[in-house]
């Protein structure tokens, strides 16, 4: 991509207007980046839909989203300030081991793609994994489609929030984020798990169209893409997707309310009828796409 311009483009100008660009679904729009405006919104309020990892050569952070971060007075991410220690708490069983999601078969076909993906014999695979929830093997398996070193846009905001000693707030902490998949019966797990595991090039498609759609910056086609194509984590869509952009709603409200406000969310968030940003239209705010 020659200057990288096919991601954000040239600079245009901040915003092209006020017009309301949700209506129709899917927008033609193409921005990662919206400007919330609205009576109660006193300050700068900027929403991003960001991409948790991606490959190192597909990554740009212009220069232009870097003052936008820096100059706000608060960052507001999905989890704000993650904490490793603190996030393996919520990742090991409490009782049982991972093995007892999973029938004989199943735990053989587990066996198999650690041997063939992982590298690992069963014995080595049992001594990692056995005390980790299911959720861990859609974690693995997924960065198993990243060759070579990755970047996260997430870090990167965080980071310059750091840097710039801007205080940074969650919209959910790791408990609730994990609580999702908790609460999700055995049969859903264990389908999700053996969806990515039984079919590792398929998900290795998935990720590098999921990129490639994102660097396009259509949010409702990313949402579109994800609900043909996300196989059986579509099928928690209402508790990974819909309840939590309702969740957010309100919390987003109050933080914009005085503060000059920087909002990154995964962009699977922003688009579709129930994404973020028609919700906030819906409760009267005003989205502008902004364009670099």
């Amino acid at each position: 991509m020659s200057k990288k311009i096919g991601f954000f483009g040239a600079l245009l100008c901040c915003t092209i207007g006020f017009g309301q660009y949700l209506d129709e679904f899917p927008t033609k729009v193409n921005s990662l980046l919206w400007k919330i405006e609205g009576k109660d919104v006193k300050k700068d309020a900027y929403l991003f839909g960001t991409i948790h990892i991606i490959d190192k050569d597909k990554f740009y952070f212009p220069k232009e989203l870097k003052k936008i971060v820096s100059s706000s007075k608060q960052v507001v991410l999905e989890i704000a300030n993650i904490n490793q220690a603190e996030a393996m708490k919520y990742v090991i069983l409490e009782k049982g081991t991972l093995f007892d999601f999973f029938t004989p078969e199943q735990k053989d076909s587990i066996f198999s793609w650690a041997k063939s993906e992982l590298k690992m014999e069963p014995n080595q695979f049992k001594m990692s994994y056995e005390r980790m929830k299911p959720f861990v093997l859609i974690q693995v398996a997924s960065q198993k489609a990243l060759i070579g070193k990755t970047e996260s846009y997430d870090l990167t905001i965080q980071h310059l929030a750091n840097e710039n000693k801007i205080p940074s707030v969650g919209l959910e902490t790791i408990a609730e984020q994990m609580a999702i998949f908790d609460k999700m019966d055995t049969i859903k797990q264990r389908n999700m798990v053996m969806d990515f595991i039984c079919n590792p090039h398929k998900q290795d498609s998935l990720m590098v169209n999921m990129f490639d759609i994102y660097l396009k910056q259509n949010v409702d086609a990313m949402y579109q893409y994800m609900q043909d194509d996300g196989g059986s984590l579509m099928d928690a869509q209402e508790d990974l997707l819909d309840k939590r952009n309702r969740n957010w709603i309100p919390k987003i409200e109050a933080l914009i309310k005085e503060k000059k406000t920087f909002i990154g969310v995964g962009a699977g968030h922003l688009g579709g009828e129930n994404g973020v940003l028609r919700l906030l239209e819906k409760k009267g705010y005003r989205l502008t796409p902004v364009y670099f």
